[in-house]
């Protein structure tokens, strides 16, 4: 019996303790339930905001990868062409132990033209074939697949939805494809959207086209005719798989073909099947990370709110703490229930986050159709999701528990003293009270005396100003036109280029060019496809090797020099000053590296020649140099390329310093700045609606003190939204000095994403303080808003 009167004893107190604790939380929930709404909201925009870039980033990179495996591409894929039958170097390649298929899709390579614009890459035509290739065909919605068979007709064709976001292309407009000289060319009917998971990224210049049997053996038949006028011309794509018992790299792999078979005779360019998916995801990949780290941003402005918010509120119940430890709650308990507390904001937040970043993923994925040619699934990959939310969770809760540490400090005593009206400790060094600006000295007075207090506003804007100013400093470089990014994907600089592919001359060009403004300057270059110690990459070559853009090293003084960029020298496992073998379609030759470029063409795949030195290992050809001009005034530029394109047609290359992509890329910055100016803006309201409403709390009596001397309610909302305003101004300045020293290198290692190893921005005056200005506004309007009880005097005096 006795043990039964114990067990009913200890779990009658367990009961009593139990209800006790639930009491007391449901007690401070409904007390400070403006705070807890706050941390909910702050965890609810932080955990939408993750979820939905988790998801984006994972399923892009598994639906990919997935996509090109059921399509059947190879670990590399050679563009090849000038081979009438393929069999024999398929045969060829297959013979190799390394390989275990060589697969041949046929292919036609022709320029085009969408809507008046004329496309600065070529495109690939390529036969529809369900079985062999089975392409998913989007609605014309581009929301979901067509379930039924396809069957293309005559004269129809299907694009990349991207086509829609880099030249506005629309179901029925037409694409025309130049195939000789003369006028000859092939005009189709755009009939729907196709996804493409090798070529369908705004970021490729090169496009993919479905066409259909017919079509494709007229445009043969064309270009047969031409002959030499041919402006088009025919080819394949090689799919090759490596044994997989081998177990190679894709560069082992490629250098064991073109060591051994005859393909680099007839390659255009090679890549493998990771290359073509960081081109594929090059943009989102940049963009998810920059989001990710923004997502650590709010964050860190959540826990700064959050202990503030837990600070001022054990302040404000200094004497309730003292009550309930006479009545026997002890300081672990006590902190239990502050931890509750807050997790029920904290849970509640991560769970609807979680719930609608589902819709939130959806419209991202969506949207997104039309810069990588992909319909990302929009599942949310809960096994991730619920890793990095529960990191998450544990950071908050330990900080949350650390910060209730002082509730143990809390003596029964303080209850007495809670409420007395014994002035605060003031801060030395005050600053004085000065009748011209009265309202200045005012709000500098009453911030250094309560600093603690305004601390968390400062913090906030310092993280805020300081990755807003990251965006601002990826703005500024890309440029209104997206110059800065254009600098880094060109070997050097250029206003016009023109390569000659009919019968009109170069002479032809600088005539219309003279027309309305000098040519001050000129040089040519080249882009074939070469192999550096059997790996294949692009060669820039260049008549003036000194316009390189040298990152380390020197540029090209011999012939048997040549230049890398850091991604090529880190593929190849190479420096400055050692040698590499280089072979093209004539032979192959020694070079010494001489220096690290930058030049983001092929993801940095490529590598710096001199002409010189191209001509001792490969073929020149009729067509393959591009003079690239540089003019003395350059606002006659967008009249001199309508000139040539109007004058010279289809027998002329043009274009700018632009890439295919260049459009895409600047209305995405637009919409990140946006998303991100939009989600800033929000926290800050809530930040200065917690700290603003705890600042009115603890300065009341000095309100009192105001009021009594003459002070309306306007003039004391003005001061404290000034007091708002001096702080985060503070903070801005600081965030933005952060900025200057930390930004770049950040920022340096996403853009290796694009292949630019050398990201260095000069904002201007404007992008340097706009982020310092519009977090300075907005936490003083909000804090002007929120302070309008301070308007109404009869509020105050209520107090």
């Amino acid at each position: 019996m006795e043990v039964k009167d114990k067990v009913r004893t200890k779990t009658g107190s367990c009961v009593k303790a139990g209800r006790e604790v639930s009491m007391v939380l449901n007690a401070n929930i409904k007390q400070h339930k403006g705070s807890i709404l706050g941390i909910f909201i702050l965890i609810l925009l932080v955990s939408v905001s993750l979820c939905s870039v988790l998801t984006v980033w994972h399923n892009s990179e598994k639906y990919l990868s997935q996509e090109m495996e059921r399509l059947g591409f190879g670990d590399i894929t050679a563009w090849i062409s000038g081979l009438p039958h393929v069999e024999g170097l398929t045969q060829e390649i297959e013979a190799l132990p390394q390989v275990e298929k060589a697969q041949a899709q046929e292919i036609i390579y022709s320029e085009y033209g969408i809507l008046g614009q004329e496309s600065d890459s070529e495109g690939q035509m390529i036969v529809y074939n369900q079985k062999e290739y089975p392409y998913r065909i989007f609605r014309e919605d581009l929301r979901g697949y067509r379930e039924e068979a396809l069957s293309i007709s005559p004269g129809e064709i299907y694009v990349s939805p991207s086509l829609s976001a880099m030249f506005g292309t629309a179901i029925g407009d037409e694409i025309t494809f130049p195939t000789a000289r003369g006028g000859i060319e092939k005009t189709f009917v755009v009939k729907g959207f196709f996804e493409d998971p090798f070529m369908g990224s705004s970021m490729i210049g090169m496009k993919s086209f479905l066409i259909c049997e017919q079509d494709r053996a007229e445009l043969a038949n064309l270009i047969e005719q031409a002959g030499i006028d041919a402006l088009a011309r025919t080819g394949y794509m090689i799919h090759i798989f490596g044994n997989k018992d081998r177990n190679h790299s894709a560069a082992e792999l490629n250098r064991h073909i073109n060591e051994n078979t005859s393909l680099l005779s007839y390659t255009e360019f090679t890549h493998s099947r990771a290359a073509i998916a960081g081109f594929m995801m090059t943009l989102q990949n940049v963009f998810t990370g920059l989001l990710l780290a923004f997502v650590v941003i709010l964050l860190l402005v959540a826990l700064v709110v959050l202990g503030y918010s837990m600070g001022s509120i054990m302040e404000q119940d200094t004497g309730n703490i003292g009550i309930l430890k006479t009545l026997g709650f002890t300081g672990k308990k006590l902190k239990s229930i502050q931890l509750l507390q807050y997790m029920t904001g904290i849970l509640g937040g991560m769970i609807l986050g979680t719930v609608l970043s589902i819709p939130a993923a959806d419209m991202v994925c969506q949207m997104t159709v039309t810069v990588t040619g992909l319909q990302v699934p929009s599942g949310l990959p809960i096994g991730i999701c619920l890793l990095w939310l529960s990191v998450i969770l544990l950071v908050l809760a330990g900080y949350t528990w650390h910060r209730a540490g002082r509730l143990e400090k809390i003596t029964p005593l303080q209850m007495i003293t809670a409420h007395s009206q014994k002035p605060e400790k003031r801060a030395k060094g005050r600053f004085p009270i000065k009748h011209r600006g009265l309202d200045f000295w005012l709000a500098l007075r009453q911030i250094t005396t309560g600093k603690r207090r305004y601390s968390s506003i400062c913090l906030a804007a310092v993280l805020l100003v300081f990755f807003s100013s990251a965006i601002g400093r990826i703005d500024a470089w890309l440029g209104p036109e997206g110059q800065g990014l254009m600098d880094a994907f060109n070997p050097a600089e250029l206003h016009i280029a023109a390569q000659p592919m009919g019968e009109a001359s170069l002479q032809d060009v600088e005539e219309i060019i003279t027309a309305y403004t000098g040519i001050t300057d000129q040089y040519m270059l080249a882009m074939p496809g070469i192999s550096i110690n059997g790996v294949d990459y692009t060669a820039n070559v260049m008549t003036q090797p000194k316009r390189f853009h040298i990152l380390e090293g020197r540029t090209i003084q011999k012939a048997d020099e040549i230049v890398l960029t850091e991604f090529a020298a880190s593929d190849l496992g190479v420096s400055v000053g050692e040698k590499v073998t280089l072979a093209a379609g004539k032979g192959s030759d020694v070079y010494t590296i001489v220096g690290i470029y930058q030049c983001a063409n092929d993801m940095g795949a490529n590598a710096g020649m001199s002409r010189e030195g191209y001509d001792a290992i490969g073929w020149e050809t009729e067509h393959m140099w591009c003079m690239h001009y540089f003019i003395e005034d350059t606002s006659f530029q967008a009249d001199i390329m309508q000139a040539l394109k109007e004058q010279l047609g289809g027998d002329v290359y043009l274009h700018e310093n632009s890439c295919p992509g260049l459009y895409g890329i600047l209305s995405a910055m637009d919409l990140l700045t946006l998303f991100m100016q939009g989600m800033v803006g929000i926290f800050i309201f809530i930040v200065t609606v917690l700290t603003g409403n705890r600042i009115v709390f603890a300065e009341k009596r000095d309100l009192r003190i105001y009021q009594a001397i003459g002070f309306s309610g306007n003039r004391l909302g003005l001061l404290f939204a000034l007091r708002f305003g001096i702080v985060s101004l503070v903070g801005a300045l600081l965030g933005m000095l952060l900025s200057s020293g930390f930004t770049d290198s950040f920022v340096a290692v996403l853009m290796r994403k694009f292949g630019i190893s050398n990201f260095s921005s000069h904002p201007g005056i404007i992008s340097l303080l706009a982020p310092v200005v519009s977090v300075t506004f907005l936490f003083t309007a909000f804090a002007w808003i929120i302070a309008g009880k301070l308007r109404k005097l009869e509020q105050v005096a209520e107090e």
